[in-house]
């Protein structure tokens, strides 16, 4: 899929032979500059734990769409039973399952599993273990095992080694619940602390090491990853409301309407009213702080939608208590609890919306069409092992090298170009130029491999 999930494929497939340097241009063979995310030679453009499972995958299963997206449904099951566990614990075992309900017919984490939301695995991945962490924070807070201080540093070292810093997202939380419960002595501050030790020993040393072994394209990506927040980065702005409005995107009408209420009936039913202001504000901060950030895109607010899940669930939870004071019949109730849930599973399907855009059921789709025509192209090709690429418009060079494992670009080679790869002993392979000449110095090779095929898709 566009946008970014043939990177991450790409990367996670490099990584294959070598888990500890990712790479996008796997054989840099042009002298080109290689100075942008889109086209880098060693790839720090996000943190490596979402590739190194995409690339366990490939090694273990084979290289296929279907293994790339393996490790995210594997996570995405997960994340349903750690938010059924989480509703449980906090209100009752069918807060609980309704909101297990409500994760599995939400769309938009099915697009993120299926690659086709906008950094899909990266972040469908990162939300997963930001909850995990959550979720072990409310089994310390309820059991106050102490296994569960370990589980909360490893979940949240491994949420940064995703994407970076907000995965420190649950000690905001613990701390303001130390606030809450007027816990200020170091003794009474060991747990989180440790915990934080943790989470240190898991994310701090990948950042050392790309320090040390690739110190230009790691300062690169940090100086890029700190723009997010005051500058629009690749032209992702929004106004004010951005992420107010991707909630409505993401739950619909309903739950934009009812999640105020929701909240309200999740403080009125939750077990520990402490904890409950941990976890809101944790929902705060994030909506806060991605807010105020420049950069705006879809996904950012995800981290957080466990609790906004069990939130609605309590809603759905204080309808039922109160149809049940009305003294009806228990299998009238019984039918009743079944059909809604049917109901809230089938509300949540736009069924024309899936048609159309992920089936070519009326031959239309403007957005699958050109990427399956590319990947049958693409392996077809029966091409030297020395061969590069070239003419692969848009950004679907990127396409060409996961498919054919060859170097590809997306550009004719200039003269330079041309003459270094010949004393390189590199092939030439080009897709057709349709209405453009070729330059003298490419007309004149006899060895040219032309291909008779054009790349589809504007990007």
């Amino acid at each position: 899929n566009l946008w970014d999930e043939r990177f991450h494929a790409l990367v996670g497939k490099n990584m294959m032979d070598h888990p500890f340097k990712p790479t996008l241009y796997d054989d840099p063979v042009v002298n080109t500059a290689y100075d942008y995310w889109d086209k880098y030679h060693v790839w720090l453009h996000k943190q490596p734990l979402f590739l190194w499972q995409i690339a366990l995958s490939f090694k273990l299963l084979g290289i296929s769409e279907f293994t790339l997206r393996l490790p995210c449904v594997v996570l995405a099951v997960a994340l349903v039973f750690i938010t059924y566990r989480s509703g449980k614990l906090l209100v009752n075992e069918r807060v609980g399952y309704v909101a297990g309900i409500l994760t599995i017919s939400t769309i938009y984490l099915l697009e993120l599993v299926s690659g086709r939301q906008e950094l899909e695995h990266n972040d469908l991945t990162f939300l997963v273990y930001i909850s995990l962490s959550i979720w072990s924070f409310i089994e310390y807070s309820f059991s106050g095992k102490r296994i569960w201080i370990l589980f909360i540093g490893l979940f949240s070292g491994m949420a940064i080694l995703c994407k970076w810093l907000v995965g420190l997202l649950v000690y905001f939380g613990w701390v303001l619940l130390k606030i809450l419960q007027k816990k200020y002595k170091f003794s009474e501050n060991k747990d989180w602390l440790s915990s934080l030790l943790v989470t240190l020993l898991v994310a701090l040393p990948w950042q050392i090491y790309t320090f040390i072994r690739f110190p230009n394209e790691a300062a690169n990506a940090y100086k890029f990853n700190t723009g997010h927040f005051t500058d629009a980065l690749d032209g992702h702005s929004g106004t004010f409301w951005y992420h107010f409005e991707m909630f409505h995107t993401m739950h619909g009408t309903m739950a934009s309407i009812l999640i105020i209420p929701a909240f309200y009936m999740l403080y009125k039913k939750c077990r520990d009213k402490q904890l409950l202001y941990a976890l809101l504000g944790m929902v705060v901060v994030v909506f806060l702080f991605f807010t105020l950030a420049s950069t705006k895109m879809p996904s950012f607010t995800t981290v957080v939608l466990m609790t906004v899940f069990i939130a609605l669930a309590a809603f759905y939870d204080a309808v039922l208590d109160y149809i049940k004071k009305i003294n009806i019949n228990t299998k009238v109730y019984q039918f009743i609890f079944f059909f809604s849930i049917v109901f809230i599973m089938l509300a949540r399907f736009d069924i024309e919306f899936l048609q159309e855009k992920h089936t070519n059921w009326k031959g239309g789709n403007t957005w699958t069409q050109p990427l399956i025509h590319n990947r049958a192209v693409f392996k077809s090709l029966r091409l030297p092992g020395n061969a590069v690429l070239f003419n692969a418009k848009g950004r679907h060079y990127i396409e060409a090298m996961f498919y054919t494992g060859l170097p590809a670009y997306n550009f004719i080679p200039t003269n330079a170009q041309y003459y270094d790869l010949r004393k390189k002993g590199r092939s030439i392979a080009m897709f057709k130029l349709n209405d453009k000449e070729l330059p003298d110095y490419l007309e004149k090779d006899s060895t040219l491999i032309v291909i008779d095929e054009e790349v589809q898709g504007d990007d």
